[in-house]
């Protein structure tokens, strides 16, 4: 059978939309027709190469069969491959002989692929692709290095080998397709993949996401999960859902007209009324009781994950809302308001006599701002200051030596001392972890340090509320107490549960240090 006399009997958007998937530089829609369309094609496969490559190792060993005429590809549970080689125009039915041909253009093309491709080859792409596919699917759309870098880590393959895979393996962009999107919160183009199928769907996505009251976690890694997505649509291994597919299957209508917009709102997580009502109307259950079917619908698509909620399923989230609900109770309980949790007067008026000193020194040494005084002023902008505390603490060890040397500010024998114990200070990324009655405790990843404010409590700067809460400060040794410099950089981030519970194991596992 020749497919170009086959091809006048499809639909136009169909051919195109496959057309696009296979065809690098292809044409718009109105600007080229259905021949051309399959022309073009054809020249892809033209090399062999090419249908090797956008071939999964089932569907090459599905085309053998068909090659070799064995019926066992007649077979049901075969329906995926033979799908999927119907799509790509690389096998067709012939009906009236109820048997599937490779069509007469490609042949020579199809047996010199099979004959040279190498199916460990394959499976090792397919790997690849049963990830990449799959979480692309998932989200619905993300940006391309999310692919690339979580795809390395749970593969355990070079990140260059994913992007070289995503950049040029033709399974890959069958479907999937990646182009450079603006995305506002970043002010510029992001390399981002979608799923083919949800193209038309990525505005109603980003709204969905946009509209939900705090971002989920991502959702877990499952490789398992993905090899089904990938083959299925859907996770046939919960019973849940196989249970629905099958009733959907056994309605007395074409329930396989049902699965894509059953799949887009799963996506989207969107309210399934208008879902039900568009089932309702089918003429052929006009007369059906549908009330039985609803139900297990909507169980069952509480077990689809959403792109909508990164992964998650509608479940999942559900549990992580009602674990996160409990979690912020107990936190509540456990809140013990500051009371002594800072200098006296008298301690914080020394610390920032000694810590403006050592900042307009570094300031008059490095010239960072040439004429501007710290020393002696009242009341300081951390902005304004922010580059020169930079500059003190990746040069504090020298800066503070000299400084006791010349003492320029002429301190006595004890500020000298105390300044000296600057040198011991540390400066990075920190979490605070907890507020108790005298200390506040924060965690680097090797130690909690219990530290004390200046001229207030820290609970006041920083809400019980918004722990734990990642923050850039320097933790310095203050006769004989911890504080901080008073100046925090805080990072207005929402966390999930997986961060806020490593976090309390951490802290209960680590020493509580109350001095350098």
């Amino acid at each position: 059978m020749k497919m170009f006399e086959e091809i006048k009997s499809l639909r136009k958007d169909f051919v195109h939309d496959e057309y696009t998937r296979i065809v690098d530089n292809w044409k718009d829609y109105d600007k080229i027709s259905k021949t051309k369309m399959l022309e073009a094609i054809y020249k892809v496969y033209s090399d062999y190469n090419n249908i090797i490559d956008i071939c999964t190792e089932k569907e090459l060993k599905y085309l053998k069969l068909i090659l070799n005429k064995d019926k066992k590809y007649l077979d049901k549970k075969y329906q995926w491959e033979e799908s999927m080689l119907i799509r790509k125009f690389i096998i067709e039915k012939d009906f009236k002989k109820d048997e599937l041909l490779v069509p007469e253009e490609i042949y020579d093309y199809v047996v010199e692929a099979l004959s040279n491709a190498s199916l460990a080859e394959a499976k090792k792409k397919d790997e690849i692709n049963i990830f990449a596919v799959s979480y692309v699917k998932i989200q619905g759309s993300c940006p391309i290095d999310n692919v690339i870098k979580i795809g390395s880590l749970t593969m355990n393959i070079p990140e260059a080998e994913i992007e070289k895979h995503v950049t040029n393996n033709r399974v890959f962009k069958y479907y999937v397709y990646t182009y450079d999107k603006y995305v506002e919160e970043v002010g510029d183009y992001i390399k981002t993949a979608v799923y083919n199928d949800y193209y038309h769907l990525i505005d109603d996505l980003d709204h969905q996401r946009r509209i939900q009251t705090t971002p989920p976690s991502s959702a877990p890694i499952n490789y398992e999960l993905y090899k089904t997505l990938f083959y299925h649509n859907f996770d046939i291994n919960n019973p849940i859902i196989k249970k629905f597919l099958d009733k959907l299957d056994k309605l007395p209508f074409f329930g396989f007209t049902a699965i894509r917009p059953i799949r887009e709102s799963a996506l989207l997580n969107t309210g399934r009324d208008k879902l039900k009502e568009a089932i309702s109307n089918v003429p052929a259950l006009k007369n059906y009781n549908l009330k039985d079917f609803f139900e297990l619908m909507d169980k069952a698509m509480d077990e689809m994950p959403s792109g909508a909620l990164y992964g998650l399923t509608p479940a999942e989230l559900r549990n992580i809302k009602k674990e996160e609900k409990e979690y912020e109770n107990k936190k509540r309980q456990k809140y013990v308001k500051q009371g002594n949790a800072h200098l006296s007067k008298k301690e914080s008026l020394l610390f920032y006599k000694i810590y403006f000193a050592l900042l307009d020194f570094t300031n008059q040494k490095l010239k960072i701002k040439p004429g501007y005084r710290i020393y002696g002023k009242d009341k300081i902008n951390p902005y304004d200051i922010s580059e020169i505390v930079e500059k003190f603490w990746k040069n504090k060890d020298n800066i503070v030596i000299e400084f006791c040397l010349v003492n320029p500010f002429k301190f006595n024998s004890d500020e000298i001392k105390t300044t000296q114990d600057f040198r011991k200070g540390i400066r990075g990324m920190f979490t605070i972890v907890e507020y108790q009655e005298e200390y506040t405790a924060v965690m680097n990843e090797e130690k909690v340090y219990m530290i004390k404010g200046l001229n207030c409590n820290i609970d006041e700067v920083i809400s019980y509320d918004d722990l734990p809460c990642i923050i850039i400060t320097s933790i310095i040794q203050f006769k004989d107490k911890l504080v901080y410099d008073g100046l925090f950089n805080t990072y207005n981030i929402s966390f999930g549960m997986g961060f806020k519970k490593t976090v309390a194991r951490e802290y209960e596992e680590k020493i509580k240090y109350y001095h350098l």
